[in-house]
């Protein structure tokens, strides 16, 4: 507050002293009237403009979350023997397919693709020289899968050093008794491994019937996990589709009131809502590079630093330019002070 000025007489003062406090006096009382106004319009602005910000970070935070949670497969939990069974059961179609297909269309998706992944997994085992059940592979023999899909009969052949057919498998993953039943009634020459969960479901009811030692839960699970975003219900599916736009959506609403108010014109909406754009797609940009690199929900935290780090810097450098131009108008003032 400008109190308390010494008044100088026009004897005994130093012209400079006089020219200082004349402006003093003049600044006093253009500007003292308005400044608790100022002080208290300046404060409001900061405070807005602070819970825009956060609510803006927030919402972009978010947003990443969205667009890596969404309905995708997760490439990373495929492993070769998986793949190499879903190219067995759909020979015509890719993984990035299953992303069109309702609910209902993946169950029957993960039952072809676990059948054949159960029969992967006891060919590799055969051919390791494990154990599954009582069956073990002899010196030169080797475990072969049926090439087509639909083969009838057997699904895998257990070949002789010279290439012949020593003996024949169906591979049953499934916990059901009658289905396993049926197999046995179409192919009763054919021995049939089933999961472990089916094996106690038939116990020494059925003749011809071997274990695998390996669970039906499990290779469901492991079909599954890859592809548990797309059996997301239909309001999880609604909240990724709005996510990724809502801090746009946040933006263009908050401008827009501005300018139907008549604070802004149009040139200064179009400019805010660009700024604001830009900020809060480079902190969309780095909660992505986050969770590219294995972050996880770190992303959470890198996005929101990063969008209110962006207003930090803008509001440091902008008073860095206020003090600047404030410093330069005194010594132009004093410049004008008689010596």
């Amino acid at each position: 507050m400008c109190i308390g000025l010494p008044i100088y007489s026009n004897h005994g003062v130093n012209p400079m002293d006089r020219q200082i406090a004349k402006l003093a006096a003049q600044y006093c009382s253009r500007y003292e009237g308005s400044l608790l106004g100022d002080l208290q319009t300046v404060y409001e602005k900061y405070v807005k403009q602070k819970q825009q910000t956060v609510l803006e970070a927030a919402a972009a935070a978010a947003a990443v979350q969205a667009l890596f949670n969404a309905d995708r497969i997760d490439t990373s939990r495929i492993t070769p023997q998986m793949e190499e069974a879903f190219r067995l059961a759909f020979p015509n179609k890719e993984l990035s397919d299953l992303t069109d297909l309702s609910p209902e269309q993946l169950q029957g998706v993960v039952s072809a693709w676990k059948g054949k992944y159960f029969e992967v997994l006891v060919r590799d085992r055969l051919n390791s020289g494990e154990w599954v059940g009582d069956l073990h592979l002899e010196p030169g023999q080797v475990a072969v899968l049926a090439d087509s899909p639909t083969q009838a009969g057997w699904d895998i052949q257990i070949l002789d050093a010279d290439g012949s057919v020593a003996y024949e498998l169906q591979a049953k993953a499934t916990e059901s008794l009658s289905y396993v039943k049926q197999a046995l009634e179409n192919c009763p020459d054919i021995q049939i491994v089933v999961t472990d969960e089916a094996l106690q479901n038939i116990g020494e009811a059925l003749q011809g019937v071997s274990g695998s030692g390996i669970s039906d839960e499990t290779i469901t699970r492991h079909i599954i996990e890859p592809m548990t975003s797309l059996f997301d219900e239909t309001w999880q599916n609604l909240c990724e589709n709005i996510l990724p736009f809502l801090p746009f959506v946040l933006i263009l609403t908050t401008e827009g009131r501005m300018l139907m108010v008549g604070k802004k014109t149009a040139q200064q909406f179009w400019g805010s809502v660009i700024e604001r754009s830009i900020k809060t797609g480079a902190a969309m940009s780095v909660g992505a590079v986050v969770v590219l690199l294995d972050g996880g929900l770190l992303s959470i935290p890198a996005s929101i630093l990063t969008r209110l780090g962006i207003d930090r810097y803008q509001i440091l450098h902008q008073a860095q330019r206020r003090a600047q131009k404030r410093t330069e108008h005194i010594k132009a003032l004093m410049a004008r002070c008689p010596t």
